[in-house]
Parts: structure tokens; sequence; C-alpha cells
């Protein structure tokens, strides 16, 4: 009964990624609405509390902000998220988060037929993050504890994510790149599961921007994300894009694209934003065969 969980979880694993060697699949779903809808490009995007997962850098920044997010994808998957960012001296910052993963009721079987019962699954992850601003430069560290279990069986492990990003004169463009999940987990089942090691850089844009002339308020802001990952025990490059157009400092109109992703292909998305308040839904429609599509909703609060 055990190996046939064993088994059917590593198939549960193989359908949400697309990579056949590596497990711990959540690490690799992108946390937040925002950055989903841009097609996961968000390297040298990524500002706000939800940096801890994208890349720790993005937290030096000089606001504070908590984030919590809801994210139902294939097969009943749901996951839930949790990150704070919180300021430390002039040009450093914290960054604390949290990530849960239940698998919901899957069905056991020891022989073909009906099913002899049902199990779950459930991934955790529990990081802390430290930024600091070097001149144009931001560079950040996360520390993350790793929990999976499945049926009655456990494991326990690490990781660590590194980050860079660098802000080019009159910071239209800003540079990023970020190693993460570089660790490793205890045996499950007589097996340690491997982590999906990704490397990541790209660039953010803002090539279009109309402010008024009375006070500078922004009236329209084009923003344009593009990043390369390669995720390092499957050797799979992708390559990622995403465009958000921001109206008013009201709301924001996302769309994004994931290239060699068995699963996605087009994201899309919508931001609003009241008083110090920021709503974002992200679309994610799956290849035909998965059930979908995917629904990101986030919800962050700035003080």
């Amino acid at each position: 009964m055990r190996l046939l969980c064993i088994l059917l979880l590593v198939f549960f694993c193989v359908r949400g990624s697309g990579a056949q060697d590596t497990g711990l699949t959540f690490l690799r779903i992108g946390v937040n609405a925002s950055a989903s809808a841009m097609g996961d490009a968000q390297v040298a995007a990524t500002n706000d509390a939800f940096s801890t997962y994208w890349n720790p850098a993005g937290l030096a920044t000089a606001s504070r902000d908590l984030g919590i997010s809801h994210r139902l994808w294939i097969g009943d998957v749901r996951a839930y998220d949790v990150a704070a960012r919180l300021q430390a001296g002039r040009r450093g910052a914290w960054g604390l988060a949290v990530t849960a993963t239940d698998s919901g009721d899957l069905e056991a079987r020891e022989i073909a037929g009906d099913p002899s019962g049902t199990f779950s699954a459930q991934f955790m992850s529990i990081g802390a993050s430290y930024a600091r601003v070097l001149g144009l430069l931001r560079a950040g560290v996360t520390v993350k504890y790793l929990r999976e279990r499945i049926y009655d069986a456990g494991a326990s492990g690490y990781a660590v994510d590194v980050g860079v990003q660098l802000d080019l004169p009159r910071r239209l463009v800003t540079l990023g790149a970020a190693l993460r999940n570089a660790g490793q987990m205890s045996e499950l089942q007589g097996a340690a599961t491997t982590l999906p090691r990704t490397i990541a850089a790209g660039a953010a844009l803002h090539p279009f921007r109309i402010v008024a002339n009375w006070d500078g308020a922004s009236l329209l802001d084009l923003e344009v994300t593009a990043e390369v990952s390669h995720l390092t025990p499957g050797s799979i490059t992708r390559i990622h894009s995403g465009v958000g157009v921001t109206v008013l400092d009201l709301a924001t109109v996302r769309a994004g694209h994931i290239s060699n992703d068995e699963l996605r292909t087009f994201t899309f998305g919508l931001g609003l934003y009241w008083e110090r308040l920021v709503f974002d839904y992200a679309y994610v429609p799956f290849a035909t065969g998965f059930e979908g599509p995917g629904h990101v909703l986030s919800l962050a609060y700035a003080w």
C-alpha cells in the first residue's frame, strides 16, 4: 500500500511540472497572482513580500507589506501562502514566508479496479530572508525548512535561495538573477526527493510611461519582463515573458507566456488597487488533457 502511494505521488508531481526527475513540485509553482499572470517572469521585477520566493533581493525596498495568496491547481490541489517584508535599517529588509500545499483526497489502489481507499499528500515550506541595498545593486538570501508527508510517511530538509538585482541608470531597466532551491531532503521510503533546483536570469523594463504635469502622478505605465530559467536536475530550459499595463495607479492588466512547459503556455491576470490594498487575480489555462484552468488569488497590504 505504501509503495503504491509513493508511485501515485510521483505521477501527481509529474503531471504538475512536466519534469520527471524532481519532486516537491509546489516549489516551482508561482506563489502570487501578479507573477503567475506574467508568465512567472519575476526574477528582475519582484519587489514585494513575495520576493521571498522569486528573488530575495527584491525585498530590499523602502516599504513594508504583507501578502496572502491562494492557488487552485490540477486535481483539486490547493496551496496557501503568507509572506511578509519588514524593514531592517535604512538599507536592509527581512522577509518571512510560509507555503502549505494539500493534494486533496487521492485514490489508492493495490490492484486495477475500484480504489481501496484514499490518501493525501502535504507539503510545507517555511522561509526566512534577508536583503540589502548595495548602491545600485540589491542582494538577498532565503533559507527554507521543507517538509513533505505522504500517507503516513514523512521527510524533511532544507533549501537556500540567493539572488541579486541591479538597477541601470534612470531605473528604467532592472536586471536580476537567482538560484532557487539548492539543498537536500531526508529519505522518504528509502529515497530522498530531488529538489527542483533552478537558475533564473532576466530583465524588467518600463519602456513607456505617461505622468501628469501638475503632480507627477502616473497615468499609464507599461512594464515588460523577460526571463530564462533552467531546471538543473531535469536540464529543462524555459523562456518566460510578461507584459503589464497600469492605468491611473488603479488597475493593471497582465498577460504572459511560458515556453517548453507541458502544462502552461499563456497566462492572464488583473490587479486592482485601493489605497494600501492590492488585489491580484491570475487565470492560467492548462494544456489539453489536464484538468483546469488554474486560478491564483492574492491580497497584499502595504504600510
